[in-house]
């Protein structure tokens, strides 16, 4: 009787360990997962910035030769690059709201009268609105659907 109790406590034994092993290899696999995730996104950054600065498709060696011989000076200076970095970040995001930015009021007075060419096209431009940018209010939309109607006007 005692042998078959071992026996049995070292079959759950052995079925503990390896439920744990199994649990350690996932861990292990979501770890890694993380980490290469991390990387990945570091990396999209990374090409982002030379895409802004557009060097992104300029060659691999010469750019690695260039971060290369000027390392030490990045390092030297990180705080002002670090300033520059910021304010170009931060001019292209206000670049991109103002692009995206709602129509103001002097798009507005544009707009209405816009709506006369249209009339002399035999368009309507609240219908061009509706379907097209799905709004009904002009001030509805953004400066680019604002532009869109204006380069449409220019073809008709």
């Amino acid at each position: 009787m005692g042998i078959e109790n071992l026996n049995e406590q070292i079959q759950k034994n052995k079925e503990k360990l390896q439920e744990l092993e199994r649990e350690k290899k996932k861990y292990s696999f979501n770890e890694n997962k993380e980490k290469r995730r991390k990387r990945a996104r570091n990396l999209i950054l990374l090409g982002a910035l030379f895409e802004i600065e557009n060097l992104d498709k300029e060659n691999s060696s010469a750019l690695l030769g260039f971060l290369h011989e000027n390392k030490a000076i990045f390092f030297e200076n990180k705080e002002k690059y670090f300033e520059i970095g910021e304010d170009i970040l931060e001019q292209r995001k206000n670049l991109k709201a103002r692009k995206m930015n709602m129509v103001g009021k002097d798009e507005i007075k544009e707009l209405l009268g816009l709506v006369n060419i249209f009339k002399s096209k035999k368009e309507d431009l609240g219908a061009f609105i509706q379907n097209r940018f799905k709004k009904k209010l002009f001030q509805d939309l953004s400066m680019k659907e604002f532009e869109i109607i204006k380069n449409y006007i220019k073809n008709l």
